[in-house]
């Protein structure tokens, strides 16, 4: 199910988010996309996000949460 970055940011707060099927904003930042996987861990999201190596859509992976100061 598609989601904005916002709802994403809120509901996966403190998580690495893997999307497909991005939508590209003003900017050409990301609006928005279907989240696929998600984890506390980032290496586990590097590992699992090869399952869509062959995806025919944009994919993005980033954090949703505040990083903490000094990383």
């Amino acid at each position: 199910m598609y989601k904005t970055i916002e709802q994403i940011h809120h509901e996966y707060d403190g998580k690495w988010v893997f999307l497909i099927n991005c939508n590209e904003g003003e900017h050409n930042s990301i609006a928005g996309g279907e989240v696929v996987l998600s984890s506390e861990r980032r290496d586990k999201i590097l590992q699992e996000m090869s399952q869509y190596r062959y995806e025919k859509s944009d994919t993005f992976i980033f954090y949703a949460g505040k990083i903490s100061e000094g990383v």
